[in-house]
């Protein structure tokens, strides 16, 4: 692949595809930046085909699973495969940088095939752990309507989903950042405890996600918060219900976002450790907007299940002095 075209997908396409990520990306210095930048446009690929609805979830699945299978090597199925996405997915794309993403696919997949020995194993088990977690998700989801919520069965089950999708990342980054910057990342006594404290605070960038996002989930029959903790609050659906009201859902939600929190806050000590400069600007920008987010969800109380939480570009701009004072 030319140098040019690697520099097309890690800088234009990466833009394209997400304004907010590109903010952390650009700062990032060089030999980090490429494995990090081509393993969030795979996760990002492999999320657009786990969430085109128009798709059966049978097909979603299957390729999410020849999606995978490519990551280790090529296989001798991908033209194939290709030609799938491109029939069954990518004319439903309405994100244009989304639509131009599964269209790159092999010059994606290209880019990964030529990665140094030294990242690939990182980008690939990061993607077959956060693809195992997708896979999860349309299993469990995939055939929940308004009319029968499905949920989360425990606690322990949505940390668990929270770490295939996120939480990996996290370590993802450590591992990347310490391959790539060695001592200039961070202390290398402190590599565990970042590991530990990474996977937290992807877990904490996910659960806000899925907070904000609470009310428009049930509305399309699922939830991400635990049965278990619906039925300790005294809601049943065999009884009550489909839905839960809305007393139950708040106080249901507050702990959750209690427990957001505590992982985010995990994310404090992770960026108080590495090294600082643009690692450091880079890592806390999304956990600056992450708390934003979560602050704006805590004050909008129930009316986050019906209006959409957003943060401002003023915010963005506050977040981002405050990234650099990290």
């Amino acid at each position: 692949m030319e140098e040019r075209d690697r520099r097309y997908l890690r800088s234009d396409l990466l833009k394209r595809v997400s304004r907010s990520f590109y903010l952390s990306m650009r700062f990032l210095p060089g030999p980090m930046r490429g494995p990090i930048s081509l393993g969030y446009l795979l996760a990002r690929a492999s999320d657009t085909l786990a969430d085109t609805a128009a798709a059966p979830g049978e097909l979603r699945r299957a390729c999410l699973t020849q999606f995978r299978a490519s990551l280790s090597e090529t296989q001798a199925d991908f033209p194939e495969f290709y030609a799938r996405v491109m029939r069954d997915f990518a004319p439903h794309q309405t994100h244009e940088g989304e639509r131009e993403l599964l269209q790159r696919l092999p010059e994606v997949f290209e880019w990964l095939a030529g990665m140094s020995a030294k990242h690939r194993p990182a980008v690939v088990t990061v993607l077959e752990e956060i693809t195992t977690g997708q896979d999860w998700d349309l299993e469990h989801f995939g055939k929940a309507s308004a009319g029968k919520v499905a949920f989360c069965k425990t606690a322990e089950e949505l940390e668990t989903y929270t770490w295939r999708v996120a939480g990996c990342v996290g370590e993802f980054w450590t591992r990347i950042g310490f391959d790539s910057l060695g001592g200039k990342f961070a202390p290398a006594e402190a590599e565990s405890d970042l590991m530990a404290c990474g996977r937290a605070l992807g877990q904490g960038l996910q659960l806000v996600n899925i907070l904000r996002d609470l009310g428009e989930d049930l509305g399309n029959g699922r939830c991400y918060l635990p049965l278990a903790a619906w039925q300790a609050a005294g809601w049943e659906p065999q009884t009550t219900g489909p839905v839960p009201p809305d007393d139950i859902l708040m106080t249901v939600a507050s702990e959750w976002q209690q427990r957001c929190r505590q992982f985010l806050a995990q994310g404090h000590d992770y960026v108080k450790r590495l090294k600082k400069g643009r690692v450091r600007f880079a890592t806390a920008l999304p956990l600056i907007l992450a708390e934003a987010t979560l602050d704006r969800i805590e004050l909008a109380g129930d009316a986050v299940l019906r209006e959409k939480i957003k943060i401002s570009r003023t915010e963005v701009r506050r977040a981002m002095w405050r990234a650099w004072r990290a």
